[in-house]
């Protein structure tokens, strides 16, 4: 007898072109760690009196099919489930970049290294791939712009290079749009590298809040040994939720909500797609405030929901007629070792700060989650033992009126965004 195990399931997807309809074509396969799609049907108990003290059989209640998926936060994939959350994305190839952050002025003999051709700075007269020091960091930084910008070796003038206004820092953008320019090194010997190399060259889709409708799509649930294929139709996504930690795999809790769903003997998916798959650690997770790491930092959670209002007009086969989006929100947490007031003092005033929730995998595949205008709650530092004090910041964001919306998804791969269309 066959019995049936995670191990062995499948979990297929694919845009509806009419809501609830399943869509003709191969579905995506994808990749996830638990699943609970799918259908519901409560049972009430009969009023009726007058026939006993014991109870008549029971009434069938509508049939509600929603539930939680818990998937792994890739690069690729996870671009599918931001679509259904946010709807189509702007998608465009960039060119990479970094910088060389300066905390003072180079002194005599230090170094910047770009790709692979070493410059120095110097005190004196420069003469080949020297920069002369000046009286101030930003004077020097100007300088060696200009060097740079003019210089005929064919490894440095594949980028441009610029000190953006007010900072200490010496920009590069690589002169090719897509990924080529990750490759383009970067060091120093006395300033801060941005990476060893160029980033975030690639195809970047641009995923926004407040939109006005969004896609559904078709799901299917697999358990093969039965066999019992469930395909789950007119699938709209709720909500999508990130928790930041220090180790283990980073994953993302997606939430949905669907018309119906159907059993069948085979899979209705066709034959299965698949997108090149990349695990994403902890590790490589950080949550940003001005575009610096947050210090101090020991754990963070960031979920978007788009608040679903079911549409439930009286229908004979129970089903809803649709999942309407209403008042979004963003919320989460941050939790702080408490070192300092920075974050309490911007609570109390009451000032809203930026916030960007990133996975690098490598110099072209990333994931930003920003949320432009965050507003804090002023929490009490708990006591409890001899140990370290830490500090829970619950936030709640709002549309911030420069950005024109709440949140923007930047999502980095090597994808032409036809997969998500």
């Amino acid at each position: 007898m066959a019995r049936a195990y995670g191990s062995s399931a499948s979990l297929l997807l694919k845009r509806e072109t009419a809501y609830g309809q399943k869509p003709a074509g191969n579905f995506y396969k994808m990749p996830f760690t638990s699943c609970n799609l799918g259908s519901e049907q409560g049972l009430i108990d009969d009023p009726v009196l007058g026939f006993g003290r014991d109870p008549a059989q029971p009434l069938r209640d509508v049939i509600n099919v929603d539930g939680d998926i818990t998937v792994p936060v890739d690069p690729r994939y996870l671009g599918l489930w931001l679509t259904g959350l946010f709807g189509e994305p702007e998608t465009e190839t960039v060119k990479a970049e970094g910088y060389i952050a300066f905390a003072a002025n180079p002194s005599n003999g230090d170094t910047i290294t770009i790709n692979g051709t070493a410059f120095t700075f110097v005190s004196g007269m420069p003469a080949g791939n020297q920069i002369e020091i000046k009286s101030t960091v930003m004077q020097t930084i100007d300088e060696a712009v200009s060097v740079l910008n003019a210089s005929v070796v064919g490894t440095v003038d594949d980028a441009t290079y610029s000190r953006p206004t007010g900072t200490q820092r010496l920009k590069i953008v690589h002169d090719t749009t897509g990924a080529t320019g990750n490759a383009f090194t970067l060091a120093a010997s006395a300033a801060g590298v941005s990476a060893p190399t160029l980033c975030g060259g690639g195809i970047l889709h641009m995923f926004e809040s407040g939109a006005e409708s969004l896609p559904s799509y078709s799901i299917e649930v697999g358990l093969p040994q039965i066999p019992a294929f469930f395909l789950n139709t007119g699938v709209v996504v709720n909500s999508i939720g990130f928790d930041f930690q220090r180790s283990g795999a980073a994953t993302a809790t997606v939430n949905v909500i669907a018309q119906g769903e159907t059993r069948f003997g085979a899979t209705q998916g066709g034959t299965p797609q698949q997108l090149t798959f990349n695990r994403t650690s902890q590790f490589q997770g950080e949550i940003r405030h001005g575009g610096e790491k947050i210090g101090n930092l020991t754990g963070g959670t960031v979920t978007y929901t788009n608040n679903l209002e079911r549409i439930e007009t009286i229908r004979d086969d129970g089903k809803i007629d649709g999942a309407d989006p209403t008042i979004a929100a963003l919320t989460g947490s941050i939790t702080v070792r408490f070192a300092d007031t920075t974050l309490i003092d911007l609570a109390s005033n009451g000032t809203p700060i930026d916030l960007e929730f990133v996975y690098t995998l490598a110099p072209g595949l990333s994931l930003t989650v920003t949320a432009h205008e965050v507003y804090l709650p002023k929490p009490k530092p708990p006591i409890n033992g001899a140990g370290g004090i830490e500090t829970s910041f619950d936030f709640q964001a709002a549309k911030n009126e420069a950005a024109g919306c709440m949140v923007t998804v930047k999502l980095l791969n090597d994808l032409d965004g036809t997969q998500y269309a």
